[in-house]
């Protein structure tokens, strides 16, 4: 096979293998809101029903007590069971220099973007040798370009800078034109309200980047971009 194929072919394999991370990173996330959103509930309804059980005043009280208490249990462990099923397994670290790092996403979202019309401008100053967790660095990258290319109008530019934030992480800063600001909160995995007009595969796409950073110790703030349209994307990585 010759070289060049042979180098398509591995950009292929391995944005393949992004995307399957991507998803499983979504799983995650979803068990995540789901534990959050459901478990403070459960936890009320099973205080409410053990007061009630400590000053019932007939047998039928109790049984109904009881039949909740059952019920809140039974709910309780399907959760659980879920959100393991659903959950990701801390991965080992994967020490990669930021230049490693950013030269593989680029080499994955060029062809992209040159074929959607679009370009990307990245540099990473004296962060080129500094260290990060490869994966989930590559996973939230990747993912916020590939929302790029759906944002950007034909012409535009992309930009990716790498700056050290301080001595315990680095910062790559992304500028998306074309994407509005979230109308809500991205950590809550809500639905846009509607009437919004906001994209909601781009509300669920940051919530899943949020969720990707904080597993990895970082963060990841969207904010609008002074002075031209669409979105900054702050995402803090930990160094290794």
């Amino acid at each position: 096979m010759p070289a060049a194929t042979e180098s398509v072919a591995a950009l292929f394999a391995r944005s393949d293998q992004l995307r399957q991370a991507e998803r499983r990173a979504a799983s995650a996330r979803v068990a995540s809101v789901i534990g959050h959103l459901i478990g403070t509930p459960l936890n009320v309804i099973a205080g409410r029903a053990a007061l009630i059980r400590t000053n019932h005043t007939s047998d039928a009280v109790l049984e109904n007590v009881r039949r909740i208490e059952e019920q809140v249990e039974r709910l309780a462990q399907r959760l659980r069971r879920l959100i393991d099923y659903l959950g990701v397994a801390d991965l080992p670290a994967e020490p990669r220099s930021v230049e490693s790092v950013l030269a593989e996403t680029l080499a994955l979202y060029e062809p992209v973007a040159e074929e959607k019309g679009v370009s990307i401008q990245s540099s990473h100053g004296a962060t080129a040798l500094m260290n990060v967790d490869g994966q989930p660095s590559l996973l939230v990258l990747t993912c916020l370009l590939s929302l790029a290319m759906r944002t950007t109008p034909v012409g535009g530019v992309i930009t990716l800078v790498a700056t050290e934030h301080n001595a315990k992480a680095v910062m790559f800063e992304l500028l998306l034109p074309g994407l509005d600001n979230p109308p809500t909160r991205v950590d809550r995995l809500e639905p846009p309200d509607e009437g919004t007009g906001y994209d909601s595969d781009a509300m669920q796409v940051l919530s899943i980047c949020l969720g990707i950073a904080r597993r990895s110790g970082g963060s990841l703030d969207i904010s609008p971009a002074a002075g031209s349209s669409g979105v900054r994307a702050r995402f803090e990585c930990a160094r290794l």
